[in-house]
């Protein structure tokens, strides 16, 4: 399968389109990130919270495991400090679903902010790129087909410039109708030129 033209400046032009798609998708992809980490940072005070909770509830639960202990009064003194230990792990576990939440936005966030262009980009140079492709294959069965010549000359005919036409013969119509080899040759190598093929060096050659 050849992706690109044989012709240097159409294969120039499609290299140098296929780069701008590739820059496009990296730059894409590069904002998609930035949008994520940018996002994910404001996860920052709600782990902080959540963390700076964790601790207060396991130095809360170790003071009541401690006041336990005292004699006579371990269990008065303990149940206030379990309460508090339960009532910071509440507010710990409440911070880190707040953070996974953000976390959870960030990527989602991040993900369309790169998808949505690449998407775009890649079906705006995939399009013709596709139909440059069929165009390519069809023109070079047709120069391998009894008669595809004269259909190449046709083409050429209905599609190319007035001066194009002119250049490949001073009356292109007339000759094509009279079935002159030079002329049907010319007018369809004007299509292959049009779509940036070259004619094979021989019938036996590949397309």
């Amino acid at each position: 399968m050849r992706w690109y033209a044989d012709l240097p400046g159409v294969r120039a032009r499609q290299v140098a389109a296929d780069a701008v798609w590739l820059v496009l998708v990296v730059l894409s992809v590069l904002l998609g990130r930035a949008v994520a980490g940018a996002v994910a940072a404001l996860a920052d005070p709600a782990r902080g919270l959540a963390g700076g909770a964790r601790d207060l509830a396991r130095q809360l639960d170790a003071a009541g495991r401690s006041a336990g202990e005292v004699p006579l009064v371990g269990e008065e003194l303990a149940a206030p400090l379990g309460r508090a230990a339960e009532g910071a792990g509440s507010l710990a576990a409440a911070g880190q679903e707040q953070v996974d939440g953000v976390l959870q936005l960030a990527t989602v966030l991040g993900v369309a902010t790169a998808a949505v262009p690449v998407v775009l980009v890649t079906l705006l140079r995939l399009v013709p790129r596709l139909r440059w492709w069929r165009r390519a294959q069809e023109a070079r069965r047709l120069l391998r087909t009894p008669g595809g010549e004269e259909l190449l000359a046709l083409r050429a005919l209905q599609l190319s410039e007035p001066a194009q036409l002119l250049a490949a013969h001073p009356d292109p119509v007339a000759a094509w109708r009279a079935g002159d080899a030079g002329a049907v040759r010319a007018l369809a190598d004007l299509q292959l030129r049009a779509a940036g093929l070259r004619r094979p060096p021989g019938p036996d050659a590949p397309a």
